[in-house]
């Protein structure tokens, strides 16, 4: 029959309909199941200092920006459209109880993610459990370099994958301050240190004496000190750095430490003789006032500074409004914890925005969490 398609031909044709109906279904459901965006807020855990010695510099300020990225991002209409529910919590009370709250908050609350985390012992406990216990956890200011580094090269990265951290280690502040002293103080002769007794400390120290050691051989190294975290009377380790007689002495106390050292100090004559060298000394000029001694070496974590203008014009906009608006609301300048926390917040915003583009929908949080991995955008800093 000469009307009579073959066989062969048949099956070609309805193979190729049968191709094109499958496209056609497949893109229809690809469509048709998008992912709804959920109408409930988001809830962000935000977990800084805000009781105790550290609470004023460090914790404080890092919460004030949380709440003030929180307020602005809900302003303009969330992410993707949804809410920040804002959970500020303490982190008083050290590791177990930081351990507690983090279980409380993943297990119970159910919270989309734990931004947090000042002290390198808080972040060392809490950021394994982000794996453990399937929740999202962003350390966005402790500085100890073991956190995601080994100790031994080479070492797994990442090395968690739901556990992040948006800032950069200690080892920028400690080596950056060698660097600095090579270059303008290359007399130096000898330097002492004063760091807390445990695993920021001796981290900070570590690497700040091998740099030296790398950059400046012959600076001899004359007395090290190792007060407690949480320490009140400073005037002993104060006559013993005197009478050790260093040109320099490199330091990480911080918080209330820091503060009480510096007041100390300064009763004591301390600044005549000898220079400083904090790592993350940059909120304590504004926490002494007027009697901070000038020539001091300050470092603040990197490019986090209010005064610093960033060169890629995106991070210098947003360096100009985040001073400006962070003034307005609570009448001081930001300092480093403030970019830590913008930083954290907005590494989350990114990334849940990043995951929606290539998922078609709100993403689960394994979708965020490799979205985060390697991710950069602008901040008040300069590109992160």
């Amino acid at each position: 029959m000469s009307k009579d398609i073959s066989r062969r031909k048949f099956l070609k044709v309805m193979g190729a309909t049968a191709l094109s109906a499958g496209a056609l279904s497949a893109t229809t459901k690809s469509f048709g199941q998008a992912r709804p965006i959920p109408k409930d807020p988001i809830k962000i855990a935000a977990v800084s200092f805000l009781t105790g010695a550290a609470a004023a510099p460090f914790g404080i300020p890092g919460d004030n920006t949380y709440k003030m990225c929180a307020d602005v991002i809900n302003k303009e209409g969330g992410i993707l459209g949804r809410k920040i529910d804002l959970q500020s919590k303490d982190e008083a009370g050290g590791v177990y109880a930081q351990v507690k709250l983090c279980r409380k908050l993943i297990l119970e609350d159910k919270v989309d993610v734990v931004l947090g985390y000042i002290s390198s012992a808080s972040c060392l406990a809490v950021l394994p459990l982000s794996d453990e216990l399937g929740g999202l956890i962003v350390a966005y200011d402790c500085g100890t370099h073991e956190l995601m580094e080994g100790t031994k090269s080479p070492y797994e990265v990442p090395k968690f994958k739901l556990g992040f951290r948006s800032k950069a280690h200690l080892g920028i502040d400690n080596i950056g301050l060698a660097l600095y002293i090579k270059k303008y103080y290359p007399k130096t002769k000898k330097v002492a240190g004063i760091n807390p007794d445990y695993a920021w400390g001796r981290d900070s120290w570590l690497i700040f004496e091998v740099a030296m050691k790398k950059l400046m051989p012959q600076v001899e190294v004359v007395k090290t000190l190792w007060p407690p975290l949480g320490n009140t009377d400073y005037t002993a380790h104060i006559s013993a750095l005197m009478g050790a007689e260093p040109d320099i002495v490199h330091s990480s106390l911080w918080g209330g430490d820091a503060v009480t050292f510096t007041k100390q100090a300064i009763g004591m004559g301390f600044f005549k003789k000898i220079r400083m060298a904090y790592s993350r000394g940059e909120p304590y000029p504004q926490e002494v006032g007027k009697e901070y001694p000038e020539g001091q070496i300050i470092c603040c974590a990197g490019t986090h500074y209010f005064l610093f203008t960033p060169k890629d014009k995106a991070s210098a906009d947003l360096q100009k409004w985040f001073v400006a608006e962070y003034h307005k609301r609570y009448g001081k300048y930001p300092t480093y914890p403030c970019y830590h926390a913008y930083q954290a917040i907005y590494a989350y915003k990114h990334a849940v925005e990043k995951a929606s583009k290539a998922v078609g929908g709100w993403p689960t949080i394994d979708e965020i969490a490799k979205a985060m991995t390697g991710l950069t955008f602008p901040t008040p800093s300069g590109m992160l």
